[in-house]
């Protein structure tokens, strides 16, 4: 039986970058077809292949045979132009193909198994304002799919991703939910904002959303393009992701239980969502700071 794995043209394609790598060697290419046998999630197990291939390419020796100290070094090269977010996400797809190599006795030792990933720094949610939320959606104008876009992401708080892979039958206009496809094809349901359910009336009513003429529907980096540049003509700062900022944020200040707004943004971690509260307060001390104080009393 032949077993074929994703071209590298298809690869850099379908992550949204341009890579000239290489195709990966025998045993990274194994390791390919063991993660979509276990259903990991097509973006994930590309993102993986790039960057497995990219490692055998700088190191100039197949990844089964790597050292600890190659993978080290390769691992830390150019601290200072790579993030911790980068760092360790290199360093994370490095330890998954060294830990299933112990697992099926291809090697005695995981080589990353003593490096530490690097502290990652507290990320703040970047939430845009209601009223720039609410001039984005009127000067979308009669774009109905941009409309579309920037609703799923605000008001449903879905990814980029998400948004472009977004078919009709993931909502339910008579039970009023979505049904959101997340990270490894874990599939959650949400209530639907009203909003969302009217302006369906205006777009497919069968298949993909936001259609693509090269492939099925748009990928998630051209959703992320015309999100940013609507975001640039409407004057509003921020990435396409600040719109489900804005949605998290909007949740906990209308005091929504946490446990609730983790449920509906679909955090795996409580922690996650618990930044969004740091968030709300500071609005809410924002909002005290505007009152006028009061009169001084008279001598």
């Amino acid at each position: 039986m032949t077993i074929t794995t994703p071209s590298t043209a298809t690869v850099a394609h379908s992550v949204g970058r341009v890579y000239a790598y290489a195709v990966p060697s025998a045993e990274v290419l194994r390791w390919i077809t063991v993660q979509y046998a276990e259903g990991k999630a097509r973006r994930t197990v590309l993102e993986r292949r790039c960057t497995l291939a990219r490692f055998e390419r700088d190191v100039a020796t197949p990844a089964i045979a790597a050292t600890a100290g190659q993978v080290a070094e390769w691992v830390g090269r150019n601290p200072s132009q790579r993030s911790a977010v980068t760092i360790g996400s290199d360093l994370s797809k490095l330890r998954a193909f060294y830990r299933w190599c112990v697992l099926i006795g291809q090697r005695a030792d995981d080589p990353t198994a003593h490096i530490r990933p690097p502290r990652r720094p507290r990320r703040q949610p970047r939430p845009i304002s209601n009223d720039q939320f609410y001039r984005l959606l009127r000067s979308a104008g009669a774009d109905r799919a941009l409309k579309a876009m920037i609703l799923l992401a605000g008001l449903a708080g879905l990814r980029v991703h998400e948004v472009a892979r977004f078919q009709a039958r993931d909502l339910d206009v008579e039970g009023r939910t979505i049904t959101v496809t997340g990270k490894g094809g874990r599939q959650d349901i949400i209530p639907a904002h009203p909003t969302i359910l009217e302006n369906a009336r205006f777009m497919p009513s069968s298949g993909y959303w936001f259609p693509s003429q090269r492939a099925r529907h748009l990928g998630g980096r051209v959703v992320t393009q015309r999100i940013r540049l609507h975001m640039i003509t409407c004057r509003v700062p921020g990435t396409p992701h600040c719109l489900r900022h804005y949605f998290g944020t909007e949740l906990v200040s209308a005091g929504a239980d946490l446990r609730v707004v983790q449920e509906l943004m679909r955090h795996s971690q409580l922690s996650t969502t618990a930044i969004y509260v740091g968030v709300a307060d500071t609005r809410k001390r924002a909002a005290i700071d505007t009152l006028a104080p009061p009169p001084q009393p008279t001598a």
